[in-house]
């Protein structure tokens, strides 16, 4: 945490004497529970906003409990998970070329409308992405110079072909500009070790085996290779194909964001194995403090499972909260806590659009 002493924050963190801030801990599960209510009253219940007495939740932009019900992972899911007609390797070619972008403008992107007299490139072979199936060229059509060309006219129109939830790193490729390191670089690589990929997935003996396996991809750091675990972990949640053996409660990571969020609930943790059991600690007591959270509010808590048959999300009352959604939900806490105090960075204000859900 010496790291961050220079934030305007840090003199505000607990104490680090403290084994545990009990206080930050009951607020971690309130907002948790909140969120997942705002979820329930606008897309179950289908109300009107506001959806939430949370001044916070709801004027600010936070993710899902679920990462699953946010909207990039839902076109994921139905554009690319859902697709049968995908052969494992082209399912699993498209789910990371998708996440390294994770952006569906970019891959519902419609080229042809931009292409003006003063494009710079040639791209009549380029009609439109909707030529490629998902948005997303298959595996064995993948064209190099292509690709790059598509990427530099979504750049063109005005468009960043990136996502703006996280930092997408170029390091891969020094001095050359992000677009150049992706198109040239990260996926010419992606797509070369593609069966290694998959193979590494089938035998490693651990996650952590995997991660490593992962890692090794240019553009691939910690961050994005538990991206990639959390994708293929939907595989088995979405449909009846058997891929990954594990799960989001086998792995998780510890980002910067979630280190922070466990700072805040027990003081006196540090480094990444501790602050990794801390993880699993909260994963294990969410029923308790969510169930005593139901009882106080009068209405319980609204744990999401997706029913394969159904094709269609549903309320579940026995709690399913995974390592995942405690990470990821200590790195929303924590900038919660942020805009609590009036301090660090302030969150995008929050501007519903219509958003389909898997039905």
């Amino acid at each position: 945490m010496e790291m961050y002493k220079n934030f305007s924050w840090y003199k505000d963190l607990p104490s680090s004497t403290l084994d545990i801030y009990e206080p930050n801990i009951e607020l971690f599960f309130e907002t948790m529970y909140e969120r997942l209510m705002i979820w329930k009253r606008r897309f179950v219940d289908k109300k009107e906003r506001p959806w939430t007495k949370d001044k916070i939740l709801d004027k600010y932009k936070f993710t899902n409990v679920y990462r699953d019900l946010d909207k990039n992972s839902q076109w994921e899911i139905k554009n690319i998970i859902l697709d049968n007609e995908l052969t494992l390797k082209n399912l699993v070619w498209k789910i990371m070329v998708f996440r390294f972008f994770n952006n569906p403008k970019t891959f519902t992107f419609d080229a042809k409308e931009k292409i003006t007299e003063g494009s710079l490139f040639n791209c009549r072979k380029l009609m439109s992405a909707n030529r490629w199936r998902n948005g997303i060229p298959d595996f064995d059509k993948y064209n190099e110079d292509e690709f790059s060309d598509f990427i530099r006219i979504v750049r063109e129109s005005g468009q960043n072909p990136y996502t703006s939830a996280y930092l997408i790193n170029s390091m891969a490729a020094p001095k050359k500009d992000r677009d150049y390191c992706y198109t040239r670089v990260v996926i010419p690589a992606l797509h070369k070790n593609i069966n290694n990929i998959i193979k590494a997935t089938l035998s490693s003996k651990t996650p952590e085996e995997l991660i490593l396996t992962l890692e090794k991809l240019p553009g691939v750091a910690a961050f994005i290779a538990h991206e990639f675990y959390q994708d293929f972990t939907y595989i088995s949640k979405y449909t009846d194909r058997k891929f990954m053996k594990w799960t989001q409660n086998d792995y998780t990571n510890v980002g910067p964001g979630a280190s922070i969020g466990i700072r805040l609930i027990y003081p006196s943790l540090e480094g990444f194995k501790s602050q990794r059991k801390a993880i699993y600690l909260l994963r294990d007591n969410a029923s308790k403090y969510l169930d005593k959270i139901s009882n106080q509010r009068g209405e319980k808590t609204p744990y999401v499972a997706f029913n394969k048959k159904t094709r269609k999300y549903e309320i579940v009352k026995e709690c399913n909260i995974t390592l995942h959604q405690i990470e990821m939900w200590l790195c929303e806490f924590q900038k919660y806590w942020k805009m609590q105090i009036g301090k660090g960075k302030q969150r995008s204000e929050f501007i519903p659009t219509t958003k389909k859900i898997i039905v």
